[in-house]
């Protein structure tokens, strides 16, 4: 799926995850705009012959109130954590806020499928949550990784930089056998993503401005 990057209108690919289970389909994060996500439920019943069941969203930036309505209107429940739940909130608080249901560990199983979800600490956004499928060995990294060919971290107005090496190095200790990382934008890789976005928020730290008295502010 496609967004248009603010400011520029340049469409930006963005990932998501449809997990399969013995009780229907599971989003993670997914579409963006009301038609896409339109499309996307259409062919999830068509290619796949199971209906998207269940949303979850990775952080409070990974939706927009437009496509959260079309899920609702085919009765998908929506759940983030409690932090996502209070940012989507106070950015969209005319909209219906999605069901704090996560916590910072969390485990869903649905017949054979298990999907971890986990809070390794603040990165791009204070909220996000990445996804874990042991059996397949997949992680989704969400917007906490970037793919391999950028070349810096792009926009990242929400991002903790101070606590996003951490948060980084603490998804890599517990996930260190995963064989696919899945990145918000951009083709999927595998653990040297963790490691490449390592690399790009060491070079913004060295790039950061200094004040008048040499530090960093």
């Amino acid at each position: 799926m496609h967004y248009r990057a603010p400011g520029t209108g340049a469409p930006l690919a963005a990932n998501g995850l449809l997990v399969r289970t013995a009780k229907g389909l599971v989003l993670i994060d997914g579409a963006w705009s009301a038609d896409q996500t339109t499309q996307l439920l259409r062919w999830a019943t068509d290619s796949l012959h199971q209906r998207v069941r269940l949303v979850v969203l990775t952080q409070a930036g990974a939706a927009t109130p437009e496509a959260l309505d079309v899920l609702r209107q085919q009765k998908v429940r929506i759940y983030s954590s409690g932090p996502t739940a209070r940012r989507w909130h106070a950015s969209h608080p005319l909209t219906a806020t999605p069901t704090a249901a996560l916590k910072p560990y969390t485990i869903i199983r649905a017949g054979r499928t298990r999907l971890e979800l986990f809070f390794p600490g603040a990165g791009f956004a204070p909220d996000n949550v990445v996804a874990w499928l042991p059996r397949r060995k997949v992680l989704y990294g969400g917007e906490l990784v970037r793919e391999q060919a950028a070349t810096s971290l792009g926009s990242f107005e929400t991002a903790t930089l101070k606590q996003w090496p951490a948060s980084l190095r603490t998804v890599a200790a517990r996930y260190h056998r995963a064989r696919v990382v899945v990145p918000a934008h951009g083709p999927v890789g595998d653990v040297a993503l963790l490691e490449h976005t390592q690399k790009l928020l060491r070079e913004a730290g060295r790039r950061r401005p200094t004040t008048a008295l040499g530090q960093r502010p």
